[in-house]
């Protein structure tokens, strides 16, 4: 009876030590994954049946362990439940890496964190990323789109990783251009985009609050190819909120809605983009994984008439950056995808590569 006792006393102590030290943020031997070696007198059957049931071992029970030697146990799973070696079975270990016990972890304020808790819609065609597109549109040939720019984390308040939970805010900033490859590379146009927005992750839920300023310009060398052309200094200085589903961790939906408080040059306030996405987000290797997203993007101006863009081919992932290199087939039809080209319509197809963080 002393023995259990002293058994009972042991555990107990063990408990209250563990969530102590976690606390005070003592938890280096946690993340290794150690592991605490018990005397061989340790039973987990013994301590289950002091400790919850307070009945009498059993004499099969007590010879087991006698028998049964030095066990392993995680530390961190001891609080749930006690694992035990049954004679002739595997040990059962639970090790906990420093990843999945940031997940889990008390949030904490972090600077410049790895990754983003609300990403980029795939076929969002003005989305900052690094993008390469070759289309060709019968209405006026082949045209070069390029993307130059990002979105990164500033601050987070929640767990640590590319896709932890809680709340980041993050800085974004991105150059579209449009070059003519078939008028000696000029710049045709280019669209600039900066701004900020604070993102939410929880559970299957990613929310985002913001504000997002374009400026959008013609190029000289068109325009001095092009006199009669009409230049128009188009400004958007949106408010913008959107929402995305995880109906599985490779399949999204999501919605968003921006109203510009200060517009000109044929803008108006209004600008809607809702969508679906299907992409791995599980470690590809070299080998890749397909993809395919679509994009529906409405603006007022066009009296809520907009554009359609979809996406389709090879993806590779890294889930320890959250990092994303596609490959693929592109149709967009709709409104110009600079806008700085105000009334143009455009049925383009090509190919593409984008790069996501």
């Amino acid at each position: 009876m002393s023995r259990r006792l002293l058994t009972s006393l042991t555990c107990w102590l063990i408990l209250s030590v563990v969530p102590l030290g976690v606390a005070c943020g003592e938890t280096d031997w946690i993340k290794s994954g150690s592991f605490v070696e018990l005397p061989e007198s340790f039973d987990g059957a013994d301590f289950e049946s002091d400790l919850f049931r307070d009945s009498e071992l059993s004499a099969d029970a007590e010879s087991r362990s006698e028998e049964t030697g030095i066990q392993r146990t995680s530390l961190v799973t001891l609080q749930n439940e006690m694992v035990t070696e049954e004679e002739g079975e595997a040990p059962l270990v639970l090790p906990v890496s420093g990843a999945e016990l940031s997940r889990v972890a008390s949030p904490a304020w972090q600077i410049l964190p790895d990754g983003l808790l609300y990403h980029s819609y795939l076929a969002g065609e003005k989305e900052p990323r690094f993008a390469s597109q070759w289309l060709w549109d019968k209405n006026r040939g082949m045209v070069w789109e390029a993307v130059v720019g990002g979105r990164w984390g500033l601050v987070r308040k929640g767990g640590e990783g590319p896709d932890a939970q809680g709340f980041q805010f993050d800085v974004i900033g991105a150059a579209f251009v449009r070059i003519d490859p078939e008028e000696e590379d000029d710049l045709e146009a280019a669209d600039f985009n900066a701004g900020f927005v604070g993102t939410w992750h929880y559970g299957k839920w990613r929310y985002k609050v913001g504000y997002t300023h374009y400026s959008c310009h013609l190029g000289d060398e068109y325009i001095i190819k092009n006199p009669g052309v009409t230049r128009y200094n188009y400004v958007r200085d949106s408010l913008l909120a959107g929402v995305t589903y995880d109906i599985t961790p490779n399949f999204q939906i999501y919605g968003e809605i921006a109203d510009a408080l200060n517009h000109n040059g044929g803008a108006q306030p209004l600008e809607l983009q809702f969508g679906t996405q299907w992409a791995p987000r599980y470690e590809t290797g070299f080998r890749g994984a397909p993809f395919a997203a679509v994009h529906g993007h409405l603006r007022q101006e066009f009296n809520v008439i907009g554009s359609v863009n979809f996406e389709t081919g090879w993806a590779w992932f890294n889930p320890d950056s959250g990092r994303m290199f596609r490959v693929g087939f592109q149709h967009y039809n709709g409104p110009s995808m600079q806008w700085s080209l105000v009334g143009r319509y455009e049925n383009m197809t090509g190919i593409g590569m984008w790069f996501d963080y």
